[in-house]
């Protein structure tokens, strides 16, 4: 009984032991079936693993990470105006004057030190500070969807790059197969040609189907060595490995009908949720600018402390050579009349600045829905191929059973019996080929969506 049924076909029954031999010669050509699509000289990895050092190591995410970071410092720049602020200044003063008219006696000339404390505490900006925290709050969550789509973008292009390995690794399988078949096709045509039994013209066609097949081998070695290098890079690691993959990949339907899907990432697709947030920020912006004009309430308290005063100036005791501390606080209000209309320009400037994130928001809106609509067409494209796929693969089974009939009746050759072999190996490998396509496809749409399939996040899937 065969081993892999559906990878190899079984040829069962009586045959003289010279046919046998020479037909398992051409069906096994240079390797098992199982070395045939699967070489355990690389380094295996799991989808899971390379969406896990993805995560960890591609720089996309690092970057959208320290943005959050460095913008939730800027939320705290941004409420510090409610606290109040303390200073202190130290001056070297030169003096030959009086401070208060007159001067020094016989115009000496004295050095004093001057220490200073101030305390100012906002007491209302008349909503200016509260939009200005509200806009780096705004900035903070649309960094945060940044993130969020950062990560998106990562798992989707190491999954890509994971299911384009997979397919060339099946591709390179069957390239290897057909490069062996077409090689013994061409000595055995030669073989016929020296015995009397064949034409030049057989020799010459199967020396050119062999040439063919040995540059789509070549082909195939460098579609995986790139698509090696694609894994590498989506994973975020500098070093090239010779990764191969794991399983064969199974269609998964969307869930949902089409609007439906255009709804679920019109509500989950970061990138879009960031847009928004950033719209607030640009409103918040056009507020902020327009309470300038409005009044400004401040407390103040200043103190100021004298030494190297001569005591005969100030007039302390003998020997301090110190004034008294003395202090000063009270309430400022601050209302602008006039400042050549630059509040003015700056509200209007805020205003189209407002007006082009909107636009851009829609932008996004309007791009989501075009590419969800052409992923949802593309899969039921890829899915309609796939079907078509599977249906060459069964007459390819079919036609390898018939043949198997025929050749142990004496009716055919081996050459026959093995193209009828290789047909049902292509016909497989370009089955799970398209079927890789369409789980790339699958991706680029749940991408769009905003939807992960990675169970570590689904309790993050929902936003307020």
């Amino acid at each position: 009984m065969c081993e892999r049924p559906e990878l190899r076909h079984c040829y069962r029954g009586r045959r003289s032991p010279g046919v046998l031999a020479i037909f398992f010669l051409l069906v096994l050509g240079i390797g098992s079936p199982r070395d045939l699509f699967a070489e355990n000289s690389g380094i295996l990895l799991t989808r899971e693993t390379a969406v896990h050092n993805a995560l960890t190591s591609h720089p996309l995410v690092a970057m959208a990470l320290d943005r959050i970071l460095s913008e939730s410092e800027q939320v705290g720049v941004a409420k510090s105006d409610y606290l109040p602020h303390v200073s202190v200044s130290l001056n070297q003063l030169f003096l030959n004057t009086a401070f208060a008219g007159g001067v020094f006696p016989n115009f000496e000339p004295i050095a004093p030190e001057l220490l200073n404390p101030t305390l100012s505490q906002d007491i209302t900006a008349f909503g200016r500070r509260h939009y200005k925290v509200k806009r780096e709050r705004d900035l903070l969550d649309a960094r945060k969807e940044d993130l969020r789509e950062a990560r998106l973008t990562v798992i989707y292009h190491a999954d890509v790059a994971y299911d384009q390995l997979a397919m060339f690794e099946h591709l390179l399988a069957g390239a290897r197969k057909n490069e062996a078949d077409a090689a013994l096709h061409y000595r055995m045509a030669q073989e016929r040609l020296a015995k009397g039994l064949g034409v030049v013209t057989d020799v010459t066609l199967a020396r050119v189907l062999w040439e063919k097949t040995r540059l789509s081998l070549v082909q195939e070695r460098n579609a995986l060595n790139k698509a090696q290098a694609d894994l590498v890079y989506a994973m975020g690691q500098e070093k090239m490995a010779p990764y191969r993959t794991d399983g064969i990949p199974t269609i998964s339907l969307p869930s949902m009908p089409l609007e439906e899907m255009i709804e679920y990432a019109l509500r989950h697709r970061p990138l879009l949720l960031s847009a928004i947030d950033q719209d607030r920020e640009s409103e918040d912006r056009v507020a902020e600018i327009q309470t300038r004009n409005y009044p400004h309430l401040s407390l103040f308290a200043q103190g100021l402390i004298f030494w190297g005063v001569p005591p005969y100036i100030s007039g302390a005791p003998a020997g301090s050579g110190l004034f008294l501390p003395t202090f000063q606080s009270g309430v400022v209000m601050t209302i602008p009349l006039f400042v050549g209309g630059a509040i003015t320009h700056a509200t209007e400037r805020a205003r189209m600045i407002s007006r082009r994130e909107s636009e851009k928001t829609r932008l996004v809106r309007l791009g989501i829905i075009r590419n969800i609509r052409k992923f949802y067409d593309d899969l039921i494209t890829q899915q309609e191929t796939v079907a078509l796929d599977q249906a060459r693969y069964d007459h390819a089974k079919e036609n390898a059973r018939l043949v198997e009939k025929r050749f142990d009746k004496g009716l055919l050759d081996g050459v026959t019996a093995v193209d009828a072999e290789t047909e049902l190996l292509t016909s497989r490998e370009q089955l799970i080929a398209d079927q890789f396509r369409f789980e790339m496809i699958r991706e680029g749409l749940d991408r769009e969506m905003g939807f992960r399939r990675d169970s570590d996040v689904a309790g993050n899937r929902e936003r307020s």
